[in-house]
């Protein structure tokens, strides 16, 4: 399988999970399928190391830049929310989805823990090490994670706050692959990730879902 494939798969199957089958449930299916799968499957050289433990140093970069990202996010979400997004568009937008009922406390799981883990270990860890030997591997990985993260924003908030958080995401996965390149582990950015997910998570808990 070539480079681009890994490097687009992933936005193929957000985007099929989305717009073609409509179902929140089924693009985890499919998205957290391949991350988890590619990885296991081809087992790169180096994929191993990278999974043991951070050090102190590394898991303090990672939490501080992670609470760090819950104050912008939810000083962003209560300055702006009613410029950012029409609550009334995003609750029939979620709900098309299969994103509400019963499972919802579930897939919030989901993207909070499995998310996080998931993303690093195929982004920071198996893309970083696919791209080793190429010139701006950074960039390059931050560009195709952010881009899948384009088509869940764009129906989602209005204009032109899809684009701006479309460059925060490209610049977190920069920070992100950093460490990783840095520190030689993934643990910081898992933590950092993860705390940054619970932010956008309280987001849609405060503004959103107390509305539907």
């Amino acid at each position: 399988m070539t480079l681009f494939a890994f490097l687009i798969a992933p936005t193929i199957f957000i985007y099929l999970g989305l717009y073609t089958f409509q179902n929140v449930p089924v693009t985890f299916a499919l998205f957290y399928g391949w991350l988890l799968l590619i990885p296991l499957l081809n087992k790169p050289k180096g994929l191993k190391k990278l999974m043991d433990k951070g050090s102190l140093l590394n898991i303090t970069v990672g939490v501080g830049l992670g609470v760090g990202s819950i104050v912008l996010i939810m000083t962003g979400g209560a300055l702006l929310q009613h410029e950012l997004f029409d609550s009334s568009q995003i609750e029939f937008l979620l709900k098309d989805w299969k994103f509400s009922g019963e499972y919802t406390g579930l897939l919030v799981c989901v993207l909070i823990i499995v998310n996080p883990f998931l993303e690093e270990l195929y982004w920071r860890g198996f893309i970083l090490l696919k791209l080793d030997q190429v010139k701006h591997k950074v960039m390059i990985s931050s560009l195709f994670y952010s881009l899948y993260h384009f088509l869940v924003l764009l129906p989602m908030f209005k204009a032109p706050y899809a684009a701006i958080f479309f460059c925060a995401v490209f610049l977190a996965g920069i920070i992100w692959g950093r460490m990783v390149v840095h520190f030689r582990t993934l643990w910081g950015s898992i933590l950092s990730h993860s705390l940054a997910d619970i932010g956008i998570m309280m987001i849609y808990f405060f503004y959103i879902s107390s509305k539907m």
